[in-house]
């Protein structure tokens, strides 16, 4: 590689694109290029290493993160400026606190191979030899030194991992949807921090909530959520959305410090909100609102109630069987409606939430609310949490005795399943925490969906929706980020991310709607 780059000193940038053919073998290491860059200012080039895999007995998802993360670190130290443009720059994307799979890294029983993002040195567009040597020899040494600084942490962060695994999968058996185990921080360090508050509440379990649950690294005691509908309450700024939160964040792992590493949800757990304006195609909201062609309810411009029923239904649809809400993000209509108001009622067109509650558990959903405002909601709650000083109070007993509300239960029914064509547009790229298209007459925005927890989640969305789809959103098929992503800027989604996209995509048609 040396020689060939010490060849095309001073040729024009193009010429990097020779690299492409060639793989590289350095004693047991194989080098590659998956991308050049076409230009010095353009997105970096991609160089992938391939080494054998010497920390085997590893669970593969903890020891791809975990490396991901001492090679985030030691790239830094290395990437610096040599050139004009990015020449010089060796990345890859900054990590949340969550651990997943990412496109930077691969291991297989035989190997352990890593993308990194390389800006090849130019001046003046001309390539610079020597500095594009140093930068790959650079890259080399932190590599290197990534593989041995993780050896000192593996153990606790394979731990951390295992024993989330092991409290999740033991979940459905225990009859919860959610643990919150005791001395975990829920609060944040501000609304965008990962970084747990300093100086906050541990979490304490009610005594009547409290479980054990047995794993091979100890018992951890917490809180369980139960199947069913349970709602929390309490006074404002005392803690409710802060546990909601948590429990929507902890979909996935979260690395030791996090202060959620115990925090457990079931993996078919889905928040959903008002999305004020939102894209509606053919979702079947009939259960929700009595409107004409309610069970192909579409829109560009969808209202509170009508974009929640919607979200509601699409997420059942896909397989949710838990569903988040906070009223605060919620249109008040779609949950409850006041029995005085309602008399003065001619015609209604929202059957609220609070009516079909039961109905929705007896269907196997279980719902997780946040509503102070509503007594009609609390006297159908299994369990009712109160939220005082971020710590946790079980009401349940005292709401069964001491509040009588007559609801009007309705039936609520499952949504048709839709079959759907999805042709992307001709461009499309990621933006922050949002995709841009030309052909688009607004972006897909992710700032409010809690489930996405990093930038390169988008970037696997995104690369996604770059290729046509037919068929059931239930049965999408998610390849790993590293068979998606060329680039090591992606990480893994589920199902659900990749339906919320697709639902708000003005791209997809609906072929064909079936019984779920």
């Amino acid at each position: 590689m040396m020689k060939i780059l010490m060849r095309m000193d001073g040729r024009g940038y193009k010429s990097y694109k020779l690299l492409l053919k060639e793989r590289y073998k350095i004693g047991r290491i194989n080098l590659s290029f998956r991308k050049i860059q076409s230009d010095p200012f353009a997105p970096p080039s991609v160089l992938e290493i391939v080494t054998p895999n010497t920390l085997k007995g590893y669970p593969q998802v903890a020891l791809e993160d975990l490396l991901h993360r001492v090679l985030y670190k030691n790239l830094r130290k290395v990437s610096k400026k040599r050139g004009e443009g990015r020449s010089g720059e060796a990345s890859v994307p900054r990590p949340s606190n969550s651990i997943l799979k990412r496109s930077s890294v691969k291991v297989t029983d035989e190997n352990i191979a890593v993308r990194i993002n390389v800006g090849l040195p130019s001046r003046r567009r001309r390539i610079l030899a020597t500095e594009a040597i140093e930068l790959i020899e650079s890259v080399l040494k932190a590599f290197n030194s990534s593989l041995s600084d993780l050896k000192g942490s593996i153990e606790e962060h394979s731990k951390v991992y295992l024993v989330f695994n092991e409290i999740r999968n033991k979940l459905g058996r225990l009859k919860l949807v959610a643990f919150v185990g005791n001395g975990s921080i829920l609060p944040r360090a501000c609304h965008y921090c990962e970084e747990p508050l300093k100086g906050a509440v541990p979490f304490e379990s009610p005594t009547s909530m409290k479980v054990e649950i047995e794993t091979k690294f100890g018992v951890f005691e917490g809180m369980g959520v139960p199947k069913g509908v349970t709602t929390v309450i309490g006074p404002a700024f005392h803690g409710k959305t802060t546990l909601l939160e948590a429990l929507a964040k902890s979909i996935w792992p979260h690395v030791k410090g996090d202060g959620r590493e115990l925090v457990v949800t079931s993996k078919d757990f889905v928040y959903v909100r008002s999305e004020d304006g939102r894209v509606v195609k053919c979702v079947d909201v009939r259960s929700f609102i009595e409107l004409p062609n309610s069970d192909c309810f579409t829109t560009l411009d969808a209202s509170g109630a009508t974009s929640v029923a919607a979200s509601f239904q699409e997420a059942v649809e896909v397989g949710s069987n838990v569903i988040a809400i906070d009223e605060d993000y919620t249109a008040t209509n779609f949950l409850f409606l006041d029995p005085i108001i309602g008399k003065l009622y001619r015609t209604r067109t929202i059957r609220t939430l609070s009516e079909q509650l039961s109905s929705i558990k007896d269907k196997g959903i279980s719902v997780l609310l946040i509503a102070n405002a509503s007594s009609q909601v609390l006297v159908q709650s299994d369990k009712v949490i109160y939220m005082e000083n971020y710590s946790p109070e079980d009401l349940t007993e005292r709401v069964k005795n001491e509040i009588d509300v007559n609801v009007n239960a309705i039936e609520y029914s499952k949504p048709s399943s839709r079959i759907i064509e999805y042709v992307p547009p001709k461009k499309l790229k990621r933006r922050g925490l949002e995709i841009i298209s030309p052909g688009w007459s607004a972006p897909l925005d992710f700032h409010t969906n809690p489930h996405i927890v990093e930038e390169a989640q988008v970037e696997f969305i995104a690369k996604f929706l770059s290729k046509k789809f037919s068929g059931k959103l239930s049965e999408l098929d998610l390849p790993h980020p590293w068979d998606l992503c060329v680039t090591p800027n992606c990480s893994e989604v589920r199902t659900y991310e990749i339906a919320y996209a697709l639902n708000r995509c003005e791209g997809i048609r609906v072929m064909k709607l079936t019984n779920i």
